[in-house]
């Protein structure tokens, strides 16, 4: 497994990692079918034998129960992983001081993820202009009471991360990208200048680019949160048009999702993908992209035609990580 360096913290992450929002399962309104707290612990447990470090969550994932998933995973080994969790940029209570909230919340986290620090620290979309400098002063107190390594946010917008480092030591930004879904080609643009690591979410378009439904529906669930989203014609359509991109799995040399994978991997600025994952056999064939050949510059160039080609019609996931 290959390291990268995200940005300037100096914290190595394992060039795949793993994202744990189906971990979720159905708590909280999460709606993730097929989740079993017991193969999610030890699928946790799994990647340290496959070379990945890196956990991505959010407190909001399943009302809290992805990161109380992850507490038990890491149980006398917390020091082998690094953690990344998230917090919503503003309280539900408008007479709440911001400051007060992120601290509140991350002190949440903590506990669920029985741990007495995280190691990124993440708003989970663009904070309101008028209350950036509370959040950040929050989250730099947090820095220097050992609570959080470094904090970052996820979000496509560069002008949202241009002023939050005007404001402080944001270190790091989770972007969505993938062959469907470039729009956080720009976002990786100023990362890449400004030295910020990256994580990429949705890599694999919610497992529309595993190939598994390029043909048929029929093995997601309807109890699935996906399940509405892709049972329709454009869709159905669109999944039928990236059935092209199987051209990448010819010959063995990669699966379609790890040729999905590689293609983020070798996309300047990217330091880690955070693809999910269910189970242990599902974290292996995600792990097994860091080996497999790269995409040739023609490979890069048909994939992208064909994901222009296919409009996938979902958004760029800017609510929806």
């Amino acid at each position: 497994m290959e390291y990268r360096v995200l940005g300037k913290t100096g914290i190595e992450v394992s060039s795949v990692g793993l994202g744990c929002w189906p971990m979720a399962g159905m708590a909280g309104g999460a709606n993730w079918s097929g989740i079993d707290d017991e193969e999610s612990i030890a699928t946790i447990q799994h990647a340290e034998s496959l070379g990945i470090n890196l956990l991505d969550t959010a407190n909001g994932y399943g009302a809290g129960h992805s990161e109380r998933i992850i507490g038990r995973a890491l149980r006398d080994r917390r020091d082998r992983y690094v953690v990344a969790t998230k917090v919503a940029p503003r309280s539900d209570d408008p007479e709440e001081p911001l400051q007060r909230y992120i601290a509140k919340n991350c002190e949440g986290s903590l506990e669920r993820l029985r741990t007495d620090y995280i190691d990124i620290y993440q708003l989970h979309g663009e904070p309101d202009e008028a209350g950036m400098l509370a959040i950040v002063e929050a989250l730099t107190r947090l820095v220097e009471a050992g609570k959080i390594r470094c904090f970052g946010i996820s979000t496509y917008e560069t002008e949202v991360m241009r002023a939050l480092m005007a404001l402080g030591d944001l270190s790091m930004v989770q972007i969505g990208y993938s062959i469907v879904n470039p729009v956080g080609q720009p976002g990786l643009n100023f990362a890449e200048a400004q030295n910020l690591g990256t994580l990429i979410r949705v890599p694999l378009a919610q497992g529309a680019l595993t190939g598994k439904y390029f043909d048929s529906l029929s093995g997601l669930d309807p109890q699935d949160r996906r399940h509405e989203r892709f049972d329709n014609p454009r869709i159905r359509s669109a999944l039928q048009k990236l059935s092209e991109l199987s051209f990448l799995a010819k010959g063995g040399k990669r699966t379609m999702a790890q040729a999905a994978l590689r293609f983020v991997l070798d996309t300047p600025g990217v330091t880690s993908v955070i693809p999910g994952a269910k189970n242990r056999a599902q974290l292996e064939e995600n792990a097994g992209a860091d080996g497999v050949p790269p995409l040739t510059a023609d490979e890069r160039k048909q994939a992208l035609a064909i994901g222009g080609k296919a409009n996938w019609p979902l958004p760029p996931y800017t609510s929806w990580t």
